[in-house]
């Protein structure tokens, strides 16, 4: 029968499992033992493997290796990135301002509201309801006090896709520095971030949507960028990430961001086709649901987010897991919110449907049979949940 067939996962937006290069790296790097911060051979091994790593990251971003802070996750660059430049700039300038989106991960959200009590202000664009940014009103937003813009590349829940270059130029068409700040996570499997091609001044990438380990990140932060410590008690990643660093971690990301890079073209172009049968299928046999989000290139390879009318989606993501179909509602970051997905809502989707919004994120791997699996998972949960 259908559903006794393998376990599809389709949340590959919240995770990725490790791949084999980047598994056979964290084992080889399981032997080392020594604090890179020490000076006895062993801990000379450790520093030796965290250098490497470290020049991996910066060779595939075409950075400085000093350049490069590796953290604990996407969410703590992300932290960094915000609570180690802003309070700073705000000492300096007094009142500042930071233009973002409506529709950004908490992890910028919630930072930018804890400094709201600090002397930042918070401009928060909205977006159409494809989920993209109008760029004369990001023009419009910019005032004398905006000293960052923060804007995600790829949206975690509805795939959309930002034009970072273009926000790039607009911004170094001004007559003072305003910084870039870009939380490129789900990006690297699918788009080439090389970080001059993006032109920004920090970056954050997450090492579980890269077909790498979970429990690391990296924050990008251009030379002249004025970010300082937000976790003090030692001197680690030049000053501005205390704490001993996790050398297998850090070396099997290093591994599997490089081959996401290498393989962003490739995955784009075979993932794209699987994504469009996957919703072609979807509006065969439910005609009535409702894609949430951009369409084409617009929209990364591997995202379908649907609204299928009556079907609570966290109803509908449990019956998908029970037949064997891993999929999401939202970011994992969120899970647990009451309320409508702020994403969903932010593109106009009738209140109706707010709590609808199914999350599928395909694997690099994804086939058509893949796709039918999903469909017939989907039906099944529609026919027996639907309102």
């Amino acid at each position: 029968m259908w559903f006794r067939e393998k376990r599809l996962y389709a949340d590959a937006a919240a995770s990725t499992p490790l791949s084999a290069r980047a598994k056979n790296e964290l084992v080889r790097l399981l032997e080392l033992y020594g604090n890179p911060g020490g000076l006895h051979k062993e801990a000379v091994a450790a520093k030796k493997e965290l250098d490497a790593a470290r020049a991996r990251v910066a060779r595939t971003l075409e950075c400085h290796a000093d350049e490069l802070v590796f953290t604990g996750s996407g969410t703590e660059a992300n932290n960094l990135a915000l609570m180690g430049l802003l309070p700073k700039l705000v000492r300096e300038q007094g009142e500042v301002n930071v233009i973002t989106t409506s529709i950004e991960h908490s992890s910028i959200l919630e930072p930018l509201h804890a400094l709201e009590h600090e002397g930042l202000y918070v401009t928060a664009l909205g977006v159409n309801g494809e989920g993209r940014i109008d760029m004369e009103e990001l023009a419009s937003a910019i005032n004398d006090e905006t000293v960052l813009v923060t804007i995600q590349l790829i949206n975690s829940e509805i795939g959309t896709i930002q034009d970072i270059r273009e926000v790039s130029k607009l911004l170094k068409k001004q007559s003072r520095k305003i910084y870039l700040h870009c939380d490129a996570s789900q990006a690297p499997l699918w788009q080439n971030i090389t970080v001059e091609r993006l032109g920004v001044d920090l970056m954050t990438i997450d090492g579980q949507k890269v077909m790498g380990p979970k429990g690391v990140g990296v924050l990008y932060i251009r030379k002249g960028t004025p970010v300082e410590s937000v976790i003090y008690g030692g001197g680690q990643e030049h000053g501005l990430r205390a704490g001993t660093e996790n050398v297998p971690l850090v070396g099997s990301f290093a591994v599997a961001l490089e081959d996401a890079q290498r393989g962003a073209a490739d995955n784009t172009k075979r993932t794209s086709e699987v994504r469009d049968y996957l919703w072609q299928q979807i509006q065969k046999v439910l005609p009535e649901a409702r894609l949430n989000g951009a369409t084409g290139e617009r929209r990364v390879a591997n995202n379908i987010n649907v609204s299928v009318p009556r079907l609570d989606a966290e109803m509908g993501v449990i019956a998908m897991d029970a037949l064997g179909v891993a999929v999401s509602t939202r970011s994992a970051c969120d899970i647990g919110d009451e309320e409508p997905s702020h994403v969903i809502r932010a593109i106009g989707t009738p209140a109706e449907l707010q709590k609808t919004a199914i999350r599928i994120t395909l694997l690099p791997t994804a086939t058509k049979q893949d796709s039918d699996q999903i469909v017939k998972a989907l039906v099944k949960a529609a026919e027996r949940y639907r309102k």
